[in-house]
């Protein structure tokens, strides 16, 4: 039997490696090291997600009869909490931006550069970004004829990362980036708190992740954040990043000495549907459900089926490309519900959405897809603002020398 860390972590895989094989569709990781058992988590996450705004928008817009039947409640219950996949994102955030913090006060690995690590969130993620948000609004403006004089605040609030905060609403130019407005805070926020980290003993240390986790989830729910403009920002999400924090530390000193074992998967069994069947008015659930994602995340880690299921190729490759998926799915969604309505004609509600889910997945397949090859993937080569400038600057002088 492999080892763990043998197990969980791949190579890095360099593109000659990669040329002309599915491995081109991985992700990069500029650690040099990937862990396909995250990727099949975003998988979950995005989902979730995805399956939410399609039922959203098959309840809201439709202009048809297709409210949940009793006999659907469940179904109906899962998805329209699909949103709470923003939640395991979050958790999952911590995670991967905890990690060389986490090598670096515990002493396995190397100092982490801040610089390096500012500069890579910004050649990482703002080309997909600004991209998307800048094609949203040309739409909004010659498709839906929307008013120049209010597009241009809006997108550039919405590029700065402030739209949440300037206009107290989610972004109208793309919906979803809300989301991402507050994942920029904890981006900043990362290396401060990741000082908890070089606490040497491991209970003081947990105990005070787990501590801070459950303050923050009861204050917040007292204090009714939930109802001012604090609930779009890190302030009412705080405890999942630090769930995702925690989970690092655990995945670091404790993952490597344990094996796998079936009770993890019974914990998954019966996890995954708690997290999207509880009902949204029990409101302590939101300082519950940190706790429980991140059992969730040590069981697909450590469990038997589950971590196949997570770890399993085509399942983490899909996750791998979420961003684009999260970018481009709302907006994919909102311009071929379009045409996909009329494909409304049952009288049963699980027809209905089943034939939206088949019918909008192509779509947001391809427009997702190449997002990712042209734009996200290539970003992920953090020497890519160097590659870029060489080519142009060499294409230059070969075309005045060629002149």
């Amino acid at each position: 039997m492999p080892s763990p860390q043998t197990s969980r972590v791949e190579p890095k895989t360099s593109p000659s490696e990669s040329k002309g094989h599915r491995w081109h569709l991985r992700r990069i990781t500029s650690g040099g090291s990937w862990i396909p058992e995250i990727d099949g988590l975003r998988f979950a996450a995005i989902s979730s997600v995805v399956l939410y705004h399609i039922y959203a928008q098959l309840l809201v817009k439709s202009g048809h009869p297709v409210a949940v039947q009793a006999r659907y409640a469940l179904l109906g219950t899962a998805v329209g909490n699909g949103d709470r996949g923003v939640r395991l994102f979050f958790v999952i955030s911590g995670f991967i931006l905890g990690m060389g913090f986490a090598r670096q006060h515990l002493h396995l690995g190397k100092r982490v550069d801040l610089k390096k690590y500012f500069l890579r969130r910004v050649t990482r993620l703002e080309p997909p970004y600004i991209l998307n948000l800048v094609f949203c609004a040309f739409v909004a403006f010659f498709y839906y004829h929307q008013a120049l004089g209010y597009m241009v605040p809006h997108l550039l609030a919405s590029v700065l990362y402030q739209h949440n905060l300037a206009y107290r609403t989610p972004s109208v130019i793309n919906g979803v980036t809300w989301s991402l407005e507050v994942e920029i805070q904890f981006y900043i926020m990362a290396p401060l708190i990741a000082l908890l980290f070089r606490i040497s003993n491991p209970s003081a240390r947990r105990s005070i992740f787990l501590g801070l986790i459950a303050i923050i989830g009861v204050v917040q729910i007292l204090l009714h954040t939930n109802a001012t403009v604090a609930a779009l920002t890190i302030a009412f999400y705080m405890q999942y990043f630090l769930a995702g924090m925690l989970l690092t530390d655990l995945y670091l000193t404790v993952r490597p000495h344990v094996g796998t074992h079936w009770a993890w998967d019974i914990l998954s069994l019966c996890g995954w549907p708690v997290v999207f069947l509880v009902p949204r008015d029990f409101l302590w659930f939101h300082a519950i459900l940190p706790f429980l994602i991140m059992l969730l995340y040590v069981a697909a880690f450590q469990g038997v089926i589950f971590r196949k299921f997570f770890s399993n190729f085509w399942i983490a490759i899909i996750g791998g490309m979420c961003y684009s998926i999260y970018l481009w799915h709302f907006f994919t969604i909102g311009v071929f519900f379009k045409l996909t309505r009329h494909l409304i004609v049952f009288h049963d509600f699980l027809l209905n959405f089943s034939v939206q889910v088949l019918a909008l997945a192509i779509p947001i397949a391809v427009v997702s897809l190449l997002a990712f090859v042209l734009v996200e993937r290539p970003c992920m080569d953090p020497a890519w603002p160097r590659k870029l400038w060489n080519f142009l600057t060499n294409r230059g002088v070969a075309h005045s020398s060629g002149q």
